[in-house]
């Protein structure tokens, strides 16, 4: 346990990078093996280059006394599997990440968006208040109108949008 965090396992982040536990005859293993590109101690690797960034982040989470502490640490944990995950795109996948062809940039944007909100429940935490929930609406962009999937608006010129069937 690192500062009140468990420590991400390559399995941990294998379930984010899934098709990159490919091993030399194609098979998905589920993990990260000696037999995987990257191998399993090159994520470890990884796990421990991502530490220093996501604990300098949210800071030592080892006293946290609110009653949403396991919730705030649970939190900090998958920021730091979503950013090894990052981290293991750009070092071994840098061609894709540069092609579009990697999950990278959407990973990459739910990092930004939920760095503000795990920062905002560990000082609520630690204040002893409760932790914040985004509201429908909010700048942070969590909300359903925000979303990408939200529907569009006709707004005139939507190729068969009155179109009775």
């Amino acid at each position: 346990m690192s500062n009140g965090i468990d420590e991400p396992t390559v399995e941990d982040v294998a379930v984010l990078l899934r098709a990159r536990t490919q091993d030399d005859n194609d098979q998905e293993l589920g993990t990260f093996t000696a037999d995987t590109h990257p191998t399993d101690a090159e994520v470890e690797q990884m796990i421990s280059v991502a530490e220093g960034l996501i604990l300098g982040a949210v800071g030592d989470l080892t006293d946290l006394d609110c009653g949403d502490s396991e919730l705030v640490r649970n939190s900090a944990q998958n920021l730091w599997i979503l950013l090894t995950a990052m981290l293991v795109e750009l070092s071994y996948f840098p061609e894709q990440v540069k092609d579009n062809r990697s999950p990278y940039d959407q990973f990459k944007d739910l990092f930004d968006m939920l760095v503000p909100y795990v920062t905002a429940a560990v000082q609520a935490c630690q204040a002893g208040d409760e932790i914040p929930t985004p509201l429908p609406g909010d700048s942070g962009g969590l909300s359903p109108a925000n979303a990408a999937w939200s529907f569009m608006t006709d707004r005139g010129g939507l190729v068969g949008w009155q179109t009775k069937w």
